[in-house]
């Protein structure tokens, strides 16, 4: 009977023991399983089955691959960048209620895909400090708030495409004002460029009435508003859209035989695409865009050929999509600001937050390398919109080629209503 006691009292000391070390074995198998020690989420609201998905899903693209390129350089030690998706269906309500989880999941970084929704959610990224790297929504970005982007806003975007269209029109020994018209998506993104039609007035551009489609964001039919505008006389027909949208548009154009008498520029890089060139075929060439990167087909760029290799790598293909470059710069500025934050602001990572990105974000991208990409990328306190140039490119064989170098762009700061 003694001897079984003492047995017992050998095992209750045994298991009190390894009750005492399970903390640090849990701990120890914890570390092992993922070695870097702090995480930062990341949240990502997209449309990844609705009318946008095939531009959509390639920013997630780049942003998903930039963190595994980040994780596999150990670009910041000890930290760990992790992305949670919602499908937002390119719908608002959808996009909120998509906000509303990763926030649940304690993201420090929110990337929401719909110019509305950001509309929507300003005040809130603020309240909830989290930092949203966002398309570049003009009324989301001004005043400066907790909204940045990699790229420029839909403004200053706009106001680069005029200053080189009335350019172009000089070039071409043209007199008089060129008269320009929107034909563009009733809708909050659609409307972003109209902001700032004031400056296209000021430098010396007729802005003809503009010409919306709707209500959803690809037309089936424009053919009555490219003969309104062709009656005005047109001489350029602008438009911020989806790829989708611009490849009706041009279409129509075409059967209509008017794209020998007006130039058609597209705004923002969500426009052209591969999906584009195939759609729309050889009604696509010739059409021009206005935007803050590169195309990847320049392989001659470092930046270029470093995002085209991830993407093979990680994806077996590069893909001609252009919202990936911005997908990609968004998550380099994020893991650059972080990295800087624990560099040169002593940081602790596991002090890293919303707030601490928003702060390094604003005092540390100053003139960011793309390797081309992009022009330099800058970030302040009052500019949250990290791109100051912009490119012009043409559809040329099916390809969106550069004829214009980098050039500095307006930046707008006098958002006015838009009046339709």
């Amino acid at each position: 009977m003694l001897k079984k006691k003492s047995n017992y009292w050998v095992i209750l000391v045994f298991l009190a023991i390894a009750l005492l070390l399970l903390p640090s074995l849990i701990g120890c198998t914890k570390k092992s399983s993922s070695p870097t020690g702090v995480t930062i989420i990341i949240g990502i609201v997209s449309d990844m089955t609705g009318a946008t998905a095939n531009t959509a899903i390639g920013e997630i693209w780049g942003w998903e691959d930039a963190a595994k390129w980040g994780k596999e350089t150990n670009l910041v030690p000890g930290v760990n960048f992790e992305i949670i998706t919602y499908d937002n269906k390119f719908d608002v309500g959808r996009s909120i209620n998509g906000y509303e989880m990763i926030k649940g999941r304690n993201a420090s970084v929110t990337h929401v895909q719909m110019t509305g929704a950001n509309y929507a959610l300003k005040d809130k990224y603020a309240t909830d400090k989290i930092v949203a790297m966002i398309p570049p929504a003009p009324k989301a970005l001004h005043p400066p708030g907790w909204a940045f982007t990699a790229d420029m806003a839909y403004t200053d975007q706009a106001a680069a495409a005029y200053q080189w269209l009335l350019e172009d029109w000089k070039k071409e020994g043209k007199s008089g004002k060129p008269k320009m018209g929107w034909l563009t998506w009733d809708a909050d993104y659609g409307h972003s460029g109209l902001i700032v039609n004031w400056y296209a007035s000021e430098i010396g551009i007729e802005v003809l009435q503009t010409e919306f489609y709707g209500p959803g964001p690809v037309p089936s039919d424009v053919t009555s508003q490219l003969l309104r505008l062709k009656d005005k006389g047109a001489n350029y027909v602008v438009s911020v859209g989806p790829d989708i949208a611009w490849a009706n548009i041009l279409k129509d154009a075409n059967k209509l035989g008017l794209s020998n008498s007006m130039k058609f520029v597209g705004v923002a890089n969500v426009i052209f695409s591969a999906d584009l060139a195939k759609v729309a075929q050889e009604a696509a060439e010739g059409s021009y865009l206005v935007m803050a990167n590169s195309s990847l087909y320049e392989d001659n760029l470092p930046g270029v050929q470093m995002l085209r290799q991830m993407q093979e790598k990680y994806r077996g293909e590069w893909r001609d999509n252009l919202p990936g470059v911005r997908g990609w710069l968004s998550m380099q500025l994020i893991m650059e600001a972080v990295k800087q934050a624990i560099e040169k602001d002593n940081v602790k990572p596991e002090q890293v937050n919303g707030e601490v990105i928003k702060a390094s974000l604003e005092k540390n991208i100053n003139n960011f390398d793309t390797g081309g990409l992009s022009g330099p990328l800058t970030i302040t306190p009052d500019n949250h919109s990290a791109s100051r140039m912009a490119k012009v490119f043409q559809m040329r064989g099916g390809k969106h080629l550069p004829i214009t170098d980098f050039f500095e762009a307006p930046h707008m700061t006098r958002f006015e209503d838009v009046k339709k």
